[in-house]
């Protein structure tokens, strides 16, 4: 069993033909999707998604890109979606993003603790975007005492790796991993260890190396297991299982 653990299906890049992507992702042998909403409409997308399908998740946040769609009215829309919608799992994707800077730093800064806190509060994991900010991003997890965290679409170093590891959080590698350019990243996944590594998509961006051009979907994520598992020197089907455990102790499907 396939799972991509973060997709942005609900987007508009999706309208025409969003229930036959979610068919031929079953047809590939994706059962379980993590939908990953990350703004104020989104948010109620990716939880419509996750209660049309069964075997979809939705989880809910605010983006860094978007950190001045953060008040007090958002975050009670977050609470009550997640005390009222089983299938909500995660507060996210929520982080630092100081390679495109959209948003002051002290902004992105002041709404990522929020959510952190937030997320505290409920008792939920969180999905982690982080870009160029890993110093930043740490300190403030460590002083917010962040324990079930997953660092989702992971293109950082070596070092920034074994940080996030050695604080107990999870990582996760998306079709980047195929690409010729990314034998750091390749090294970074090779050494993770099992317990801790996800696989994804981030569609409809970062597609595998075969469809380099191509708009992203579930159905492509095939390629990333059998890269990782190449890396692993494991079997797919054994990958398979590693990988929906994780999902499932991380997100407790």
């Amino acid at each position: 069993m396939l799972i991509d653990c973060h997709s942005h299906i609900h987007v508009k890049d999706f309208d025409r033909d969003r229930d036959e992507v979610i068919k031929r992702a079953t047809v590939a042998g994706v059962l379980k999707m993590i939908e990953i909403g990350f703004d104020s409409e989104g948010i109620f997308k990716v939880v419509a998604l996750a209660n049309k399908y069964e075997f979809i998740y939705a989880v809910i946040g605010v983006h860094p890109h978007l950190a001045s769609e953060w008040d007090e009215m958002i975050a009670a829309k977050i609470e009550k979606l997640v005390k009222m919608e089983e299938k909500v799992v995660a507060i996210g994707e929520i982080g630092l993003d100081y390679y495109k800077n959209f948003q002051p730093r002290d902004l992105q800064q002041k709404v990522f603790r929020e959510q952190l806190k937030l997320a505290k509060k409920l008792d939920m994991p969180v999905v982690i975007h982080c870009r160029d900010a890993y110093v930043d991003l740490f300190n403030i997890m460590d002083e917010e005492k962040v324990e079930r965290a997953l660092l989702h679409c992971f293109t950082g170093t070596e070092q920034e790796a074994e940080e996030g590891l050695k604080r107990g959080y999870y990582i996760a590698f998306t079709g980047v991993i195929t690409y010729p350019s990314a034998s750091a990243l390749r090294e970074v996944a090779k050494n993770a260890p099992l317990d801790k590594i996800l696989i994804e998509t981030d569609c409809p961006f970062l597609s595998p190396k075969s469809r380099r051009g191509q708009r992203n979907e579930p159905s492509f994520i095939g390629e990333t297991y059998k890269e990782v598992a190449k890396l692993k020197k494991m079997s797919e089907d054994d990958l398979e299982e590693a990988i929906t455990q994780n999902a499932h102790t991380f997100f407790r499907l």
